[in-house]
Order: C-alpha cells, then structure tokens, then sequence
C-alpha cells in the first residue's frame, strides 16, 4: 500500500482550506509555479530514475476546467497494448497539489490485457495531473495535464455517512465493451463514503474522520488482472475501469479493503458479467 503520513497530511491541508477557495487558487497561479511540486515529489518517490516524455507510450484524458472538483473524470489509454513492445507493469497516478499527491499506484498482472484505467478523482486546487508507467527499461515514462479545479477534498460528502455506511462494500460490475483482440473492458462500481478526513458537516460543524478505499485487488481466475493501491483522491463511490484478457479462464474476483481494515470481497461467474453488460446495453 501507499505509505502516507494521513493525519498530517490532512491537518495541514484543513488550515489551507479555511483560508478560503480564493487562497488556495492563489497559491498555484501559472502551470510555471506548479513544477514546484513536482520536483519535491519526484525526488522523494522516483529518486534519480530518468523520467522521459511518454506520449507514445500512454495517454491521459482528462478537464481542462473541472465542472465538479470532487467527480474528476480521468481516462488513462495504454498504447502498448497489443504491440511488441515492453508492456506496462507499473503505474502511478500523481496529483501534484493535492493533500496526499501520489494518489494511486496500479500494477498489472498476467491476466491484464491492457494498463487502461478509467476513474474519478478529487482534486483539490489548479494542478497537474501526473501518470507515469514502467515497463522494465532504463527510464520511466510520463504524461501530465493541467487541471483548474478547486476544493474537491474538502467538498461536502455527496450522501448521509450514516445511510452510506449501511450500504458500504456493495459492488457492481459491467462490461462496458468489448475491444479488439483479447481485451474486455469492464467498469468496477464500489459503494463506499471514501471520506478525506478534510469534509465538514455543514450543521454541527464536525470534521468527519477519513475513511477510505486503499487498495483494490483484481483477479481472473487464479491470475491477477491488478493490484492496486490509492488513497482520498478517488472520488466517493469509487469506480475503477480496466482490461481483462478475454483468454483468460475463470471468474472475475474482486477485493477492496479499506484504511479501517474492512475487507470486501465478490465474485462474477462470466455470465454473469455478460448479463450485466447486455442489460446495460438495453437501457
């Protein structure tokens, strides 16, 4: 898992908070002042690993103006796969300015047709949005965008924590399509409050404790699909796309813990999946 300092991390992010939205876009005025950031984290977590442009190696798509800070759609499209290529086996996703910036870690296994990731994150004020991959050469590949949004770790919690609470652990899977060659891709749906530890109740004033998704575990069969590993920057409720090798035999296993070390755990039979995916396509 991620290792992160949450309770610091989370008191120093609430002070800048409360100093208001303006304060906070205040802080990263040019795309020039955000590599800032970037040079600590990269430091800290890639050390002196070359780092080079990977625009032919992965793609990320996302707002340039977010319409929701805490519902950030991010689509990361691998264009390795099905190639002769080194494939991807490691990915990160990095939130510069965000309260905790390595926000995600991916890694893929055998039954990993692609590392195509479909998510939703929050993001807290104007900065770049990082995916870096390794593919077992010499240097790591990235790609970055700039994203304008503003208070998305401290945005009111979309439902009753309490009601989400009864609910949490649910899961739903569906096929979103199927791609060319061995790729099936398929949307994980996760019920859980994901709360930051940085979200008020806007009547009594109470700061809700963190509570979050912090790794996910994907199974086909026997083999893995993908570990991964994530913090608060995942949006409420989070959804999580990816590639299963069609070839691959057995179901489809999911397990989702959390940082209270609640553990879920589901199983999809292929037909299963299947009747998920044309019944969403009838709708």
């Amino acid at each position: 898992m991620l290792t992160i300092g949450i309770m610091a991390t989370c008191l120093a992010a609430a002070l800048t908070l409360h100093a208001g939205p303006s304060t906070a876009q205040s802080n990263i005025r040019s795309t020039d002042r955000a590599e800032v950031a970037w040079k600590a984290l990269r430091d800290e977590h890639f050390g002196d690993r070359p780092i080079v442009d990977g625009s032919d190696v992965i793609a990320l798509d996302a707002p340039d103006q977010a319409e929701d800070a805490a519902v950030v759609p991010i689509t990361i499209t691998d264009k390795r796969a099905d190639t002769d290529r080194p494939s991807i086996e490691r990915l990160w996703l990095v939130i510069d300015n965000n309260p905790v910036p390595m926000s995600a870690e991916f890694r893929f296994g055998p039954a990993a047709a692609s590392a195509t990731i479909g998510t939703r994150v929050r993001v807290n004020t104007y900065t770049y949005v990082r995916v870096l991959v390794d593919t077992g050469e010499d240097s790591l590949y990235m790609v970055k965008h700039y994203v304008r949004a503003a208070g998305g770790c401290s945005a009111p919690i979309g439902s009753d924590p309490t009601e989400a609470l009864k609910h949490m652990g649910e899961m739903r899977l569906r096929q979103v399509r199927r791609n060319a060659g061995d790729a099936a891709r398929s949307q994980l749906l996760i019920r859980h409050p994901n709360i930051t530890g940085l979200q008020m109740d806007q009547l009594t004033r109470h700061v809700w404790p963190a509570h979050f998704v912090d790794a996910i575990t994907i199974r086909k069969g026997d083999a893995l699909v993908l570990d991964a590993s994530m913090t608060f920057s995942l949006s409420e409720n989070p959804a999580l796309e990816f590639d299963a090798r069609r070839g691959a035999s057995g179901p489809i296993s999911v397990r989702v813990h959390d940082n209270k070390d609640n553990t879920f755990d589901k199983t999809w039979q292929p037909q299963t999946a299947q009747a998920a995916h044309e019944e969403e396509t009838d709708t």
